[in-house]
């Protein structure tokens, strides 16, 4: 059901490409990561995390697709930078094919800040999403052992529903819907999650508090 896999890139890489989703550690704590522009694989996310369906997904990304997916300033880039490497969440502008994810015209960016975010993001080259590795409303997860104890295996019926009252969309479905695999940061330190914040007239607004405190001015 499930495969731990030990730093083993391009495994966790296709299985993400099939539309799986793969459990990886960041410098928060561990995270889900599928392919953001593949909508079968964001609905799979939203089902295994019971994730109300108003709730989206930031990402992550190699640098170098910012610009293809994202309308950004000079202001918004520069801060960006200034911060590399460091846990924070910037709310930016999403272009069209990632405006499936915004909410109030914002799309949460998130810098990568694990080594392995990094090759993985490198190796698969699209949008990834970095929401919490744990059913929602649970404490984060910093050992592979946690993520375990959160997705024990396939996701039962009862687990299917997804809110609002209407269909089951997995019904009948021949997905499998268990995570596909945990790339192995071991256990991490427990740190708070990213600081989420956005651009206003040239100084940073923090919409949640998180282990970086990035200069206000």
């Amino acid at each position: 059901m499930y495969a731990i896999i030990a730093k083993d890139i391009g495994q966790a890489a296709r299985f993400i490409q099939e539309g799986r989703i793969v459990a990886i550690p960041t410098g928060t704590a561990y995270a889900l990561a599928c392919d953001a522009l593949q909508g079968h694989a964001l609905q799979r996310l939203r089902t295994l995390k019971q994730r109300p369906q108003e709730k989206t997904f930031t990402v992550f990304m190699e640098d170098e697709l910012m610009f293809r997916y994202f309308v950004i300033s000079k202001d918004e880039q520069t801060l960006w930078e200034k911060y590399q490497g460091q846990p924070l969440t910037l709310l930016l502008k999403p272009k069209p094919d990632l405006e499936h994810l915004a909410q109030d015209d914002k799309v949460g960016l998130r810098i990568i800040d694990h080594p392995l975010m990094q090759q993985l993001a490198d190796v698969v080259n699209v949008p990834l999403t970095a929401t919490s590795a744990n059913i929602s409303g649970a404490p984060p997860a910093y050992t592979p052992e946690k993520i375990l104890e959160y997705f024990p295996g396939t996701v039962a019926p009862a687990r299917r529903s997804l809110g609002g009252g209407g269909p089951d969309p997995t019904q009948g479905t021949t997905y499998n819907l268990s995570l596909a695999a945990i790339l192995d940061g071991g256990t991490l330190a427990h740190n708070p999650p990213t600081t989420i914040g956005k651009l206003e007239n040239g100084k940073i607004e923090i919409i949640r508090p998180g282990k970086l405190q990035p200069e206000l001015g």
